[in-house]
């Protein structure tokens, strides 16, 4: 996980987080980016007050999202054991800013779905997007190759 970028290095990250993209490490998931983030499924009053005023330890977040070289993951730790909803990125068909300047929250559609997430820090919802924007966009550069040629 040397070259992943975090919103803190990834010795600092929970443990319970850190355990599970150690998990997706081991399962050939090289990790790029994770970041605390609330997917609008797990939204508590409590984790939108701490998303809403940017002031928390990152020890008691519960909720991130990872992007990994193939996925994107949405941990939610908990007491006994972690939640991860998995996502192909092959599936993300689109990303967009939903209340940019408010609360940062981003909309990430899989398929005919999607997902509203609210990050903690603006910077690391910026970070995630142009991240699967530059993906997305790749994806659609190699489909137009593919097509012309």
């Amino acid at each position: 996980m040397a070259e992943m970028e975090a919103a803190s290095a990834p010795e600092s990250l929970p443990k319970k987080i850190r355990k599970a993209l150690e998990d997706l490490e081991r399962a050939g998931e090289a990790t790029i980016m994770a970041f605390p983030a609330v997917p609008r499924r797990y939204q508590d009053e409590k984790a939108l007050a701490f998303a809403r005023i940017g002031a928390f330890d990152e020890e008691k977040i519960s909720s991130w999202i990872a992007v990994t070289d193939r996925e994107v993951v949405f941990v939610r730790a908990g007491l006994f054991r972690n939640r991860m909803d998995r996502f192909p990125l092959s599936g993300v068909t689109g990303i967009e800013y939903v209340k940019e300047f408010q609360d940062n929250t981003i909309k990430i559609r899989i398929g005919e779905a999607a997902e509203d997430v609210r990050f903690y820090h603006e910077i690391d919802g910026v970070r995630f997007y142009r991240h699967v924007k530059a993906v997305l966009e790749g994806r659609d550069l190699k489909e137009e190759a593919g097509e012309e040629g």
